[in-house]
């Protein structure tokens, strides 16, 4: 190997240490003190909030080389390169309160009416795009 491939390699080493150490903060986050809160003591009464928690994320890595003119004092191909990149997120959201009290556990859901009509307005769609596509082959006799 060239000597500017190994060093693109040596390179490149860090960066993936980087992008591990991302990948294991993003998953402290979904620890158990995340999902479930502190419980709050209101007179008789302990509630607790459950969330759902969500981590992704991604990382691409490259590199290469070509044939180019070359260096002129050692004659050797030039062209060789690489790069990465990668992201992250996470995404938290209430789904219940348990409340403990003097008459037992209950444990209410918190409904998010925006993901509920999200879901029907793709069911919906979904069924159209069918309905369509259906009408289609039965008038042309084509997919």
């Amino acid at each position: 190997m060239s000597e500017e491939l190994n060093k693109l390699v040596i390179e490149s080493v860090p960066n993936q240490e980087k992008a591990n150490q991302l990948l294991g903060k993003l998953f402290d986050v979904t620890q158990p003190d995340v999902v479930y809160s502190k419980p709050q003591t209101i007179g008789e009464y302990t509630v607790i909030t459950a969330s759902e928690v969500t981590a992704s994320f991604g990382t691409g890595y490259g590199g290469g080389g070509g044939f180019g003119p070359g260096d002129e004092e050692t004659g050797q191909p030039s062209g060789y390169g690489g790069g990465g990149g990668g992201g992250g997120t996470t995404l938290a959201r209430p789904v219940a309160a348990i409340s403990i009290g003097p008459n037992g556990v209950e444990v209410k859901p918190i409904v998010d009416p925006t993901k509920f009509g999200i879901a029907i307005a793709t069911a919906v769609g979904a069924m159209f795009m069918a309905l369509g596509r259906m009408r289609h082959f039965r008038d042309s006799g084509e997919m």
